[in-house]
Order: structure tokens, then sequence, then C-alpha cells
């Protein structure tokens, strides 16, 4: 369900006690909202994400295109191919066992990949093996960019309820976006009684939110992995 920024900014000026948004303009508040779609992109780069089909450049390192936050995960092959994808924990592995898997004449380049690995410390690359002749593709599932919530037409700026643009976030996030809408909204006051203090409270409620959905994810993913795993061979 989509969910409109006047939604949002309407709670907003709630709890700042400016039902009018006359203190804190609309104009601000939608400002606000779509630097808070972009905050919670940088804190969990998966807040939004899809599966999309990635073309390959020639060679063994491709880099992920700027609307994309992450790699998550690759599905397969793309095109008439399709075929699985191993996705390797270690490039140390297939450095050990072909060193010149880098240059086509040690392993000889293709459309379709076999392995592919990423190095976290640099998530904007991954590397394929073998090295792509740049004609293939790969299925992946991957972060994105929020597209900025549309603004509505000029002279209706000032009209709250003219903000009919909805979030590019699932709807899960709506109290987040609120609080790190709350954060600025607070700080442009910071010289009134409590304010900086209560600036401070909203970042923290959006960042420990956001820290208790990373952690609930992880666990997850922990528990599918275990789940996977062979369990013990029957005795003989």
């Amino acid at each position: 369900m989509s969910v409109a920024a006047s939604v949002i900014m309407k709670r907003a000026s709630t709890i700042l006690q400016d039902a009018d948004a006359v203190r804190w303009t609309p104009i601000e508040l939608h400002d606000w909202l779509n630097e808070a779609q972009r905050a919670v992109a940088i804190a969990k780069p998966n807040a939004k994400s899809g599966t999309v089909t990635l073309p390959l450049v020639q060679g063994t390192k491709q880099d992920l295109p700027e609307q994309y936050t992450i790699l998550s995960r690759i599905v397969r092959n793309g095109g008439a191919s399709g075929r699985a994808v191993r996705q390797l924990a270690r490039r140390e592995i297939l450095d050990a066992q072909i060193p010149g898997w880098h240059s086509t004449a040690v392993l000889p380049f293709s459309a379709e990949v076999q392995y592919v690995f990423q190095d976290m410390m640099n998530p904007r690359e991954f590397y394929v093996a073998p090295g792509n002749t740049g004609t293939g593709s790969l299925e992946a599932v991957v972060g994105m960019v929020p597209t900025n919530i549309a603004a509505p037409a000029s002279g209706q700026q000032l009209n709250i309820d003219a903000y009919t643009g909805t979030i590019d976030l699932p709807p899960i996030y709506q109290s987040i976006l609120l609080d790190f809408l709350l954060f600025r909204a607070f700080s442009k006051d910071s010289a009134a009684p409590d304010a900086a203090q209560r600036a401070q409270v909203h970042l923290g409620l959006a960042t420990n939110a956001l820290g208790a959905m990373g952690a609930s994810e992880a666990a997850m993913s922990m528990a599918t992995a275990f789940l996977m795993q062979p369990g013990p061979a029957a005795a003989g």
C-alpha cells in the first residue's frame, strides 16, 4: 500500500504543534522527508530492494550501477542460459587454484558466469569468473536508491494536502521517516527550550529502529543458513 507524503507530514505537524504548517512549512517538511528516505537508504541499503538484470562489461571486474545501493544476491545468468551462479565467500580460493583467472589467456572469457564474489570493503564492485565477454548479464537482487517524492504543482506548495506523491519505501518505514523528519524540524528550532534534546531523541528512535530491523534480518539469515545445512548421515 502506497503512503502519501502528506500523511507523514501532517503527523509531524501535529507533533510539532504546528497544525497549519506555518513555523515548519510544507516545503521544508517535504525536503526533509526526501532527506529521510536517503538517510534510511544509507543506514540500510536494502530498505528498498528488487530483482533486476545487470548487464556485464568485458572482463572480470564489474561495477554496480549508481541507481543501486548494494548487491544482495546473484540469482542466475540472464538471457536464454539462466544457469545458476555460485557465489564465493573468499576470492583466495579462486586465486590459489587459477592464479591468472583475470586473463582471458588463462581462463577464456565467456558470456556465461560461473562464479561471483564481492569484497564487502568495496560493496559497489564485484567480480565474475570467468571474465565476461561483455555480452552477458546477471539476474540479481539489489538495493535501490529511493526516488524523491514528487512535489505538488507551483502555487500548491504551501498546501500540505497537495503533497500526494508517495514515499518510495515500504510502509513499514513510516515511523522511521517521521522520526528523521522530526529530528530535522527540531534541529531547526535548536534555540528553543528542549528542542535540541527532542531532536536527538527522534534521531535515536530512528537509528535504533533501523538497527533492530538489521539485527532481525541477520538473525533470520543465520537461521536460514543453519536450516539449509545437510543433516548428519544416518548410521549404517
